[in-house]
């Protein structure tokens, strides 16, 4: 199986620089235009299914794929994105201002309300594996979240919970996981190569 796993394309929580957590937002322009070029991008290949956190902002997202495809998208709620409790709609500044983390201390301790990471783990780690068994020899696409996707690379990676991976989940970048002789591995991480646009419209960027 090769596993296509991207974060949705840029929202406007994204672009208004806020947490989102659960909370359903659309997608902007920008992020259209980051989706219409992620299903152009992957027209060609022999996608089996496609499959989307319920969240609209991924939904939409996979949608600009499945219709290139001509495939439906099924809605698997273990794609959802965590829950960030009080800091959903909150900008990062002011997140970092009211709870302070270090010496093993992690966002999902320290806000009040958010999902306990090792929640989040299982259910995204389970989530890779079931569709590993599901699609033996196909290509799959999932359109999931920042938070969910770094903790199914850090499974794939055998990344402990509390050692944080210093990169970023690009929106609508392409990171693809396939299986390995002990288990799956990380084949390519944020290929963004099809959002570079042509000449006059400029690089689709995140805000």
């Amino acid at each position: 199986m090769t596993l296509l796993l991207v974060r949705h394309a840029q929202s406007s929580g994204n672009a208004r620089g806020v947490l989102s957590g659960t909370v359903d937002l659309p997608l902007t322009e920008l992020g259209r235009a980051q989706a219409a070029a992620l299903g152009a991008r992957l027209a060609t290949l022999p996608i089996a299914a496609v499959y989307a956190s319920p969240l609209t902002r991924a939904r939409d997202t996979a949608q600009a794929t499945a219709d290139r495809v001509g495939l439906p998208v099924t809605i698997l709620e273990a794609l959802r994105e965590a829950t960030l409790g009080a800091a959903e709609g909150l900008a990062w500044p002011e997140v970092r201002e009211r709870w302070a983390i270090g010496n093993g201390l992690t966002w999902a301790d320290a806000i009040p309300g958010a999902e306990p990471g090792i929640e989040v783990r299982a259910r995204i780690s389970a989530t890779v594996d079931e569709l590993l068994r599901r699609h033996p020899d196909e290509v799959v696409l999932c359109v999931s979240h920042a938070g969910t996707i770094t903790h199914a690379l850090q499974y794939v990676l055998g990344t402990p919970l509390d050692v944080a991976l210093r990169f970023t989940v690009q929106h609508a970048a392409l990171n693809i996981i396939e299986p390995g002789r002990d288990g799956p591995v990380l084949v390519t991480l944020n290929d963004r190569a099809h959002l570079d646009l042509p000449e006059g419209l400029g690089e689709l960027t995140e805000a």
